[in-house]
């Protein structure tokens, strides 16, 4: 059900805010007096500073007053950062380590962040806004994030860590070759497509159990207008 507190929503997609972009410049080593731009060839860094600017411009937005930011770019915003997660607990969680602050901002920005902004859709938004087609069109982002991958490699850049080509071990062409990387890519889009249809189902069914409780709360009064004449 959705909360009606402004205060409380305000608040809440500030702290969304402020988590991503305290994970964001621990990875890319602002606190360290330097900046790591290699950071942002990941999927996960661009997500979060998506969530970032949202969040932020969303909090501002109904600070003034007003509803939600944009819904339908919210739940691609939403979609993008939940994939965030469930990617890397699934499949790279163990592929490396992290120690110190980097764990810290490894947790962030793959549990913190992804958790905090599905919750923020659950309990803050109005249901009922989106159409079956939304899911198809929140594909987007990682669409363009593939494709802005496999060209800056084909250029002969440099995007993953110790000297890989590819920024993730699913998209290795070198490895693994293209065709697996396209059976890679195409389980990853289709699991996006199921995962955007789940969130839309869910916003359907809050959207009926919000008018269901209206109608009963009117029926209510009704009554009791009803027996009190």
């Amino acid at each position: 059900m959705k909360i009606n507190n402004r205060f409380l929503s305000v608040l809440f997609k500030t702290l969304i805010s402020t988590v991503a972009v305290w994970g964001i410049l621990i990875q890319c080593g602002a606190f360290e007096g330097v900046i790591r731009w290699s950071v942002f060839n990941y999927y996960t860094l661009l997500s979060n500073v998506l969530c970032a600017l949202y969040f932020a411009a969303a909090a501002i937005r109904e600070k003034i007053g007003r509803d939600t930011l944009l819904p339908s770019l919210k739940g691609a915003v939403v979609l993008a950062i939940a994939v965030t997660g469930l990617v890397y607990h699934f499949m790279l969680s163990g592929s490396f380590e992290m120690q110190g602050t980097m764990a810290v901002s490894n947790i962030l920005l793959h549990y913190v962040v992804p958790v905090m902004a599905v919750t923020d859709w659950l309990l803050f938004d109005t249901k009922g806004r989106y159409s079956w087609k939304h899911p198809l069109f929140w594909v987007l982002p990682p669409v363009v994030y593939f494709l802005w991958a496999a060209v800056r490699v084909a250029g002969g850049a440099t995007l993953g860590y110790g000297g890989n080509r590819y920024p993730y071990p699913f998209l290795d062409a070198d490895t693994l070759g293209w065709g697996r990387v396209m059976i890679n890519v195409s389980v990853l889009l289709l699991f996006f497509i199921v995962l955007g249809y789940v969130f839309y189902a869910i916003d359907r069914v809050l959207a009926h159990c919000a008018r269901k409780t209206i109608e009963n709360a009117a029926n209510k009064q009704m009554l009791k207008k009803e027996t009190e004449d």
